[in-house]
């Protein structure tokens, strides 16, 4: 008989373990759910405003438009603005500069309990690109990004280049390898200061690494992306100054600077 009451004693101990653990399972169900409610459903820290700031040129309404479809979008119904304490701001910040490639950088900033504050940076012209062979043109900033179609300009307040080698980009890429860019952007930036004012700079058709600048005098400056294009506008300014002062530039037709250390002009 000892025996069959022990293991009478081992089964109620056993069965009260196991309620408390039931009991417990569904405090910590209850608990969740209840959590669940809270943050997805009871809109305690669903998004309500949103704030934007910084944009010149891209409208507000437009940001805020993109910012709205991009908080209804979710799974199974819970849309990313029913909780604002989980929001990807990296994910909203790389929604926004994909869908408007004028935009340089968006921070965005939480405003606990029910807003969103969204600040852009729009990028800034450093000249116009066009492709001859299209016949369209782009504008685009320091770092070579396309961010808005143009129209083709002339003059001296804005770089402009005309590629005839080059295929028309889509808006949010390179206007062109780096190379290109890099060193039209510096002798754009460097001829000036040695009082050369340039008209548009031209890369030719078949151009393996070549590309040239129209001066205002109507005589050009040829390039070489093998060179060292600073170094060589340096030696142009010593050149200039000494041996081509202005009065000496009629009848110019060229200078060219393509072979590293060497000048020739005709």
């Amino acid at each position: 008989m000892r025996p069959a009451y022990k293991d009478e004693l081992r089964i109620k101990k056993r069965k009260k373990v196991a309620l408390k653990a039931l009991i417990a399972l569904l405090i910590i169900v209850a608990a969740c759910v209840g959590l669940g409610y809270l943050l997805f459903f009871a809109n305690l820290l669903d998004v309500r405003t949103i704030d934007t700031s910084g944009e010149e040129i891209i409208p507000s309404a437009d940001l805020k438009t993109a910012t709205e479809n991009w908080l209804n979008e979710g799974f199974l119904g819970l849309t990313r603005r029913r909780d604002l304490l989980f929001i990807s701001a990296g994910g909203l910040a790389s929604e926004l500069t994909a869908k408007f490639p004028r935009i340089d950088s968006a921070e965005i900033k939480k405003e606990f309990p029910h807003g969103l504050r969204i600040t852009v940076v729009e990028r800034q012209s450093a000249g116009t690109w066009c492709f001859s062979v299209s016949g369209k043109c782009f504008y685009f900033d320091k770092n070579g990004v396309a961010y808005a179609e143009a129209t083709q300009s002339s003059g001296f307040l804005i770089l402009n280049v005309t590629d005839y080698q080059g295929q028309a980009v889509a808006l949010g890429l390179l206007i062109a390898s780096e190379e290109w860019f890099k060193n039209i952007l510096t002798a754009g930036e460097l001829l000036p200061k040695i009082g050369v004012s340039i008209a548009e700079f031209s890369i030719p058709s078949g151009s393996f690494d070549e590309f040239d600048a129209k001066t205002a005098g109507g005589w050009k400056i040829l390039f070489s992306n093998s060179t060292d294009i600073t170094k060589q506008i340096t030696s142009l300014g010593i050149l200039l100054r000494d041996k081509l002062p202005a009065e000496k530039r009629t009848g110019l037709q060229y200078i060219d600077l393509r072979i590293q250390d060497g000048i020739y002009y005709k």
